[in-house]
């Protein structure tokens, strides 16, 4: 089944994340003689965003910017890696987030489908970081959501409302692209249609991916060119 509009999530889904921000702390380490795992760092600094994320109270007159909460993370997980880094190097160990690639299906599988629907972003991330991604990259979207402009993050489920609304596409007649089962359940609560995107490397490694193994969702693809 075709849809009318396509709604992605960003960090993970559309972008990989993990690649640049390893690359990044793997270059201030070796610089600085540091020894550590630099995945499982990656991979810490990732939940401890979620679990920060999880406990801010925003609003769109009041919101804590996600770059920050990026750089507060590593702070904290610097120090339960018992790693020292400068404080002055954590803002731009942190602006590594704001340098992610896409995966290689995106360009192309993006472009077949807003030959045919709408597609948009709904990310946790600040609007800037990904207007200015995108702009960097050369990814076009019809339209570019963020929690930044609902004054809340995912999964609320007052984002994927209002996303639909103001696509102005029925919920049922919409689909939620993420690799998160947690993004793909707050949309299906709502109405939409949801497909998982398998990436087995989000993590850096297939033993940290995440699947759709019960067939929880409506549609489950490893290409954004096999979307339906």
């Amino acid at each position: 089944m075709k849809y009318d509009a396509y709604i992605f999530d960003v960090q993970g889904t559309i972008l990989d994340f993990y690649g640049p921000v390893a690359r990044a702390l793997d270059a201030e380490f070796t610089a600085r003689g540091i020894e550590a795992s630099v995945g499982d760092i990656v991979r810490a600094w990732r939940q401890d965003y979620f679990e920060r994320v999880a406990a801010l109270d925003q609003t769109v007159d009041r919101w804590f910017p996600v770059q920050r909460v990026y750089r507060d993370g590593l702070v904290s997980v610097c120090e339960a890696f018992g790693v020292e880094i400068d404080a002055a190097r954590h803002a731009a160990l942190a602006a590594s987030w704001q340098h992610l690639e896409p995966w290689p299906d995106v360009p192309d599988g993006l472009r077949r489908l807003r030959e045919r629907a709408l597609t948009a972003t709904l990310s946790n991330t600040d609007m800037a970081t990904m207007v200015q991604l995108f702009k960097r990259l050369g990814i076009d979207w019809d339209a570019v959501l963020t929690a930044e402009l609902f004054g809340a993050f995912k999964p609320d489920a007052a984002l994927y409302e209002r996303t639909c609304r103001y696509l102005g596409v029925a919920p049922e007649r919409a689909a939620m692209v993420a690799s998160h089962p947690y993004d793909l359940r707050a949309a299906k609560a709502v109405g939409l249609n949801t497909i998982f995107v398998y990436r087995p490397f989000e993590f850096g490694s297939v033993e940290f991916a995440v699947d759709d193994a019960d067939g929880e969702f409506d549609h489950r693809i490893t290409d954004l060119r096999q979307i339906p």
